[in-house]
């Protein structure tokens, strides 16, 4: 009964907030109504901030840029309309979403295509930011009946009007409140539906690790476009609601006090729980509003800024995210499954049936080729003109001495790595300048050394993410994660979280996740690492089973492991093809001997 509750307390709990809003607006004194109504918008403004940044992992500091662009739109739109033919809403609300989606969507394809880092993304929304700040307190422009005055600001700007024709009149400020408070809550739950749906699941897992995520198959730079554009339409409406809240604009509205006030909304109300930055505005406004009346005997930011402080030093996830803490130690740990569990058996049955359905549905196994791969680094050069070609129908190992290059040479196959010369094939496709996600497609399925999984996803959750990937079906994904499932023995852990596990099970998972996508070739990177000796006889049955229907390369430094794969060995050193064949003829070789134990003139 707690899990449900707790499972739906994002409707429920908003849900009854709203109602109770309501049912107050009548009896609310008219300045109080007046001034809360500015809460609520500011919420959304925070909600706007929450989408981006407490789902997509981007401290954005260009929500107020969308906020008072869209805000400058939609009045415009709505001055020029709404003496006419009334119903201000109407004209600024959508004309306003719009606007702030579209610049918000820009400024997202420069950030994300550029593959900018964190830090540069914040400090060039920041930039837009004061770039609007200065710009507009020059610029001057008359659009029809509407003046954008510069430092003056923008005048003229219609109330809250519903009704139809010139003799429309604007809503008084209770009526204004609650109409604000419907507005509002409708946009949290498209957001909170968006933000649940299998959309919403991909932007989660580009925050938790948008490389793994890029490695599943998913255009995570294109995703997180549309989600910054939504963040921008969110921003831009509640842009829209403040100009028909206070008849007036100004430059101010793009300073540097309101863009940093956004995010204090989200920190104290609960980042990424998106009901949290409406209750940090009304934290934070309510707080404002009595200390203000005269309460703190002139000290209100000394006081303010003290409680803010203390808000964020002892509720780490906001009021939202602590009651969340407190609500999850009444309901029954998942994550107690994860010591129970045993070693990973491999079910061979189920895995043969697996790999023979995704060979009709993805077609049969595909060469991986290159030809004098180059990749450098300044003055290290990991991969140095190889050339080889993995087929199927056999295991096949890249071994050598740390830093010979092993690792780098998958990862310049599957695209992680661009090359500077060279080429590489996957069957008769040119895929050298293919981005990560485009080879995915095309069949290649790649674990990187260390265990790479969404640890706030349960171990179902991550298999379904991948299966999706590939199958774009609910249902269907549903089925395979089932069945990798079964076919690792990890079905009493489907509810465990990821970050649970043991290292080992996250090698499984993650082994796990690359046979949803079916690839055509798989690419494992020290796949034993951190498994018993039961676990890596496992892994080893695995593999054989793999070669008969998909070409394996696989990198590890577990002798005994490689020899139990009875396949093709590649020796690298120093980022060059050193000498290949079988493990025993290798292990006779007296030039491999010497780059392994540090001895000789091929050291």
């Amino acid at each position: 009964m707690f899990e449900k509750l707790y499972k739906s307390s994002g409707l429920i709990f908003p849900a009854l907030a709203t109602i109770a809003a309501l049912a107050v607006s009548g009896s609310l004194d008219a300045y109080l109504a007046f001034v809360a109504t500015s809460w609520i918008i500011f919420g959304l403004l925070g909600l706007s901030l929450d989408v981006i940044w407490g789902r997509g992992g981007l401290l954005s500091l260009a929500q107020t840029a969308f906020y008072g662009l869209g805000g400058y739109f939609g009045a415009v739109v709505a001055i020029n309309m709404a003496p006419t033919y009334g119903m201000s809403l109407v004209w600024a609300l959508p004309c306003s979403a719009l606007f702030g989606a579209l610049i918000a969507a820009a400024l997202g394809y420069v950030i994300f295509y550029a593959r900018m880092g964190a830090l540069q993304s914040t400090i060039l929304s920041y930039t837009l930011t004061l770039l609007l700040w200065s710009v507009t307190q020059t610029f001057k422009l008359d659009v029809g009946a509407a003046t954008i005055g510069g430092d003056n600001g923008l005048s003229g700007i219609p109330g809250f009007v519903l009704g139809f024709g010139e003799e429309a009149k604007k809503l008084k400020p209770n009526a204004a409140f609650a109409l604000v408070v419907c507005i509002s809550a409708a946009v949290y739950f498209v957001t909170y539906w968006l933000m649940r749906s299998n959309f919403g699941k991909i932007v989660d897992c580009i925050r938790i690790d948008i490389q793994k995520t890029e490695l599943l198959g998913y255009d995570i730079r294109k995703v997180q476009v549309l989600n910054f554009a939504y963040s921008g339409a969110v921003a831009g409406i509640a842009g829209a609601l403040f100009a028909l809240w206070a008849n007036y604009l100004n430059p101010s509205i793009f300073s540097v006090q309101e863009a940093l006030l956004v995010p204090i909304y989200v920190l104290v109300g609960g980042l990424g729980t998106l009901a949290g930055p409406f209750l940090g505005a009304l934290i934070i406004g309510g707080l404002s509003f009595w200390l203000g009346g005269g309460a703190a005997g002139g000290q209100t930011t000394l006081i303010l800024g003290t409680v803010l402080i203390l808000l964020v030093l002892f509720l780490q996830n906001g009021v939202l995210g602590a009651l969340g803490s407190l609500w999850r130690r009444f309901m029954p740990d998942p994550n107690n499954a994860a010591r129970l569990t045993g070693a990973v058996q491999i079910d061979t049955e189920v895995l043969e049936d697996i790999l023979v359905e995704a060979e009709k549905t993805a077609g049969p196994a595909k060469n991986l080729s290159t030809d004098e791969a180059f990749k450098r680094f300044g003055g290290v050069i990991p991969v140095n003109k190889v050339s080889r070609d993995f087929t199927p129908g056999e295991p096949h190992s890249l071994i050598g001495p740390n830093g010979a290059g092993k690792s780098s040479f998958l990862k310049t196959c599957v695209g992680l790595y661009r090359p500077e010369g060279g080429t590489i094939s996957l069957g008769d496709e040119d895929i050298t300048k293919a981005p990560v996600f485009a080879r995915v497609r095309s069949g290649m399925g790649m674990k990187n050394q260390k265990p790479q999984v969404f640890g706030e996803k349960t171990v179902r959750e991550n298999l379904w993410i991948a299966a999706y990937a590939r199958t774009k079906d609910s249902a269907k994904s549903d089925a395979i994660s089932a069945q990798i499932l079964g076919m690792l023995g990890l079905g009493a852990q489907s509810g465990v979280q990821a970050s649970a596990l043991s290292h080992g099970q996250q090698q499984w998972l993650d082994i796990g996740m690359v046979l949803c996508l079916a690839p055509r070739v798989v690419l494992l990177d020290e796949p034993a690492a951190g498994m018993t000796n039961e676990e890596t006889r496992e892994l080893s049955v695995l593999v054989r089973t793999l070669a008969k229907h998909t070409t394996v390369v696989v990198v590890e430094h577990d002798m005994e492991f490689v020899r139990t794969l009875e396949g093709h060995v590649t020796v690298l050193h120093q980022g060059k093809l050193f000498a290949e064949g079988d493990i025993k003829t290798l292990r006779a070789n007296d030039a491999v001997l010497d780059i392994y134990l540090g001895r000789g003139e091929h050291v």
